[in-house]
């Protein structure tokens, strides 16, 4: 979503005059679940993870107002929904960050792609590289000849439409963690997600008034209890 300074500003303003019964009935409507280490909530899109360089509306600065003792971990883009965890202490910080490293925690997402794409029922892996294009930021491009590989696997799981136009729905599972990895490997496979403001165009652009990427489902082990914990969150779209 394209914002002008003055827009920044005013939302930056805004923010800043918010009472603090806003920041915490906001972080009651955002969480999913919350323990004395782990903190899961549902990032609305549109609304950064963190602060940006101008604008300083955030999930992280939110929460931090209803507790400043939250710590961020990993992040989603400002246009996609979903969950996110967060620690509530150093410890439980330094675990969960360990176990991103190792590509130990599970993640869904669900999104609806222009036109058919193969058949439903189908599963296969997308393992191409994607990297920051300095030229046309703020894309990112798959660059074969890049070092750092990227790997999604995908399901496709049902034909719909939208706005009279052929969609497909479709999870994707991303094994590794780069920026706007799930949305150039759409690209890739000539399926833009719907919606995308950054990289769809006409139709696929215009049918949805939003991204339709959704972080669906993570699995991770508690940083205490060492047990595996799940959690889901309804697909809005």
């Amino acid at each position: 979503m394209p914002f002008n300074d003055a827009t920044i500003g005013a939302l930056n303003l805004q923010e800043t005059e918010y009472p603090s019964k806003f920041f915490q009935a906001f972080a009651q409507q955002v969480t999913v679940y919350e323990d004395d280490d782990i903190w899961v909530v549902d990032k609305p899109a549109g609304l950064l993870s963190v602060e940006g360089k101008t604008l300083k509306v955030s999930l992280l600065s939110r929460l931090e107002r209803a507790n400043p003792k939250v710590k961020l971990i990993h992040r989603l883009d400002m246009d996609t929904s979903g969950l996110l965890i967060f620690a509530k202490n150093a410890a439980a910080q330094t675990n969960i960050s360990k176990q991103f490293i190792e590509r130990l925690p599970q993640k869904t997402y669900q999104a609806r792609v222009f036109g058919k794409w193969e058949s439903v029922g189908n599963r296969g892996k997308i393992s191409v590289p994607v990297r920051y294009e300095p030229a046309t930021k703020p894309r990112h491009i798959v660059d074969h000849d890049w070092h750092k590989n990227a790997l999604t696997h995908y399901k496709v799981l049902a034909y719909e439409t939208c706005e009279g136009q052929p969609v497909t729905r479709v999870a994707l599972k991303p094994v590794t963690g780069r920026s706007h990895q799930l949305r150039v490997h759409m690209v890739h496979c000539g399926h833009v997600i719907i919606g995308d403001p950054i990289y769809a165009e006409g139709s696929a652009l215009d049918i949805a008034p939003r991204l339709n990427l959704h972080a669906q489902q993570l699995r991770l082990k508690h940083p205490v209890l060492g047990a595996w914990m799940d959690w889901e969150s309804p697909v809005p779209f």
